[in-house]
């Protein structure tokens, strides 16, 4: 166990009787003899004894703590020596803050603003010559913000509204022009009103609204309170980029025009809208876009059609509905043709059946409720026509998929026959937060025709999907029920995947989660882990009633 420091003045306080400490004229005179000492003079020596040790303690340390100021003194003088313009390069290339990615793969990050112990706030403690140059030269080290609850924050602390404004400002004002890339989110952040003052939230919101001219990637989370206040930045967001937007709860229904006037608005994500509520947006320069909300009938599938039709540099798009209610009856929608769309996220049957996407690499069909939100069990599955809506907007599209993502699909007899028509797939996933008995036929007979190989060109291939890489199935909340198709057949077939020709695709990762209680299954868990040996990237996670296997 580590020691705790004692300070010097801990120490002369143990032993304050020092200062007036003064010898017994018998043990003075002792002190000049050779004679032996009586049981009194015996214990004057003892004092002495420990006075020594006390004097050698103190010493060590002070010898201590010359060499720590020798070292710090030996590592800042170079430090010091270097030229402001030199120590700003390096300083920009030092720091790299916590990230998080969207759906155009692009990354925003930046230190939380109210931890004092990150970031810039960190460095400029290097030394004063630091502290000067990061303050005044180095504005992009301040301009990549987290506005947020400091993450080692004790629950029950609060954030004094008066403070993080003064802090948030000293930050502002230290980026000078530089764009800014911003992760604000309000959840923890507010503190009881006292003494009149607002909220710590809605200061700091009002601090950055002010700010949208420089605006370049910001991610919002939100209360639905607040979504109103962006009418503010319209026709003020010149330089913004990237947007994300997550409303918590019970958002307005108005339409949203903040982002009407961006004209560099490439990338723009939206989850939690109200299902009637219309957003405004350019769509010349649009790259990605995703809007995931509760259902709100097909009323947006026509808006949605042309501004994948008219948008032309469009590479992923994501339109999925989430709710307990039935989705509607397809009706008919003109065809719409899109070279350029690669990413396609979505639920709709109306929406897959009405595409024509030939570049399109990757799918993924889900209704995007979040899991951590609600619980597994009641997940929002997707409408029993999206995988036949799927398989018809494949065959038209005639397009090279690559991979394939299906959460909460209701599986049919067609299921194989769709993954046939895949061959280029090399990722296929699937996940399922409502299991039904009648999948587990329909997932035998896939691991066997995935297990299926011919004769090409005078070698073995497998006949479905040859160049599959990825297998990953996450059944999660199980209830009482056998899955059949986790076998031998299962491993064999993976097995077979595995053990192909190095220099031909072959399966090299396999992701396995069940979860559930009351649940079975006849894996040999023991052969697939020895498949690990062979190369195989192998994730294993078997919890049932609540315990990992």
């Amino acid at each position: 166990m580590q020691s705790t420091p004692i300070t010097l003045e801990e120490i002369m306080a143990r032993h304050d009787w020092i200062s007036t400490f003064t010898h017994p004229p018998d043990v003075a005179s002792l002190l000049r003899t050779n004679d032996a000492p009586s049981p009194l003079q015996f214990a004057g020596l003892k004092d002495l004894d420990l006075l020594h040790n006390v004097a050698a303690s103190v010493e060590a340390r002070v010898s201590r703590l010359q060499s720590l100021k020798q070292d710090y003194e030996t590592a800042l003088s170079p430090i010091r020596r270097i030229p402001p313009e030199i120590a700003m390069g390096i300083l920009r290339l030092s720091w790299k803050g916590v990230e998080f990615r969207g759906i155009s793969r692009r990354c925003l990050s930046g230190f939380n603003v109210f931890t004092i112990r990150e970031g810039p706030w960190h460095l400029g403690q290097v030394c004063s010559s630091w502290q000067n140059v990061i303050e005044t030269l180095c504005p992009e080290l301040w301009a990549s913000v987290t506005v947020a609850r400091p993450f080692r924050a004790k629950s029950n602390a609060s954030l004094k509204a008066d403070a993080a404004v003064e802090i948030l400002s000293i930050v502002l004002e230290r980026s000078r022009n530089h764009p800014l890339d911003i992760h604000f989110d309000d959840h923890g952040l507010n503190s009881k009103v006292e003494d009149g003052k607002t909220q710590v939230t809605e200061r700091c919101f009002s601090i950055m609204i002010a700010q949208s001219n420089r605006w370049r990637a910001v991610k919002m989370t939100l209360d639905a309170s607040f979504l109103s206040r962006l009418a503010l930045i319209r026709g003020k967001t010149d330089l913004l980029r990237d947007m994300y937007i997550d409303c918590c709860r019970d958002a307005p229904s108005g339409d949203i025009r903040a982002f009407e006037i961006a004209p560099k608005l490439e990338n723009l994500h939206l989850k939690g809208m109200h299902p009637e509520a219309s957003i405004r947006f350019p769509i010349t320069n649009l790259v990605s876009f995703s809007d995931a909300r509760p259902f709100a009938g097909d009323r947006l599938t026509f808006k949605y059609l042309d501004i994948v039709k008219s948008a032309p540099k469009f590479l992923s798009f994501s339109y999925n509905d989430y709710e307990y209610a039935p989705i509607s009856n397809p009706f008919s929608t003109p065809r719409v043709i899109s070279t350029s769309v690669k990413k396609l996220s979505t639920a709709s049957p109306t929406f897959m059946r009405s595409l024509v996407l030939s570049s399109l690499e990757d799918l993924t069909l889900t209704t995007e409720w979040d899991l951590g939100i609600r619980e597994p069990d009641h997940a929002v599955r997707c409408p029993v026509g999206a995988l036949d809506a799927l398989h018809e907007m494949l065959l038209k599209s005639q397009c090279s998929l690559t991979r394939l993502h299906l959460v909460d699909v209701v599986l049919n007899d067609n299921f194989a026959n769709i993954i046939r028509i895949m061959p280029g797939l090399m990722e296929l996933v699937i996940e399922c937060n409502e299991w039904v008995d009648d999948y587990g036929p329909i997932m035998q007979s896939l691991v066997a025709q995935l297990a299926e190989v011919s004769l090409v060109d005078r070698s073995l291939q497998h006949s479905m999907v040859p160049s599959l890489q990825t297998i990953g199935v996450h059944l999660n909340a199980l209830r009482y029920t056998h899955v059949v198709f986790l076998n031998s057949a299962f491993v064999d077939m993976v097995a077979s995947r595995l053990r192909r020709p190095s220099d031909v695709p072959h399966l090299t990762k396999l992701q396995l989660s069940v979860m559930g209680r009351g649940c079975s299954y006849d894996l040999d868990e023991a052969a697939l882990n020895s498949l690990k040996d062979e190369g195989l990237e192998l994730e294993l996670d078997f919890r049932l009633g609540g315990v990992r296997l």
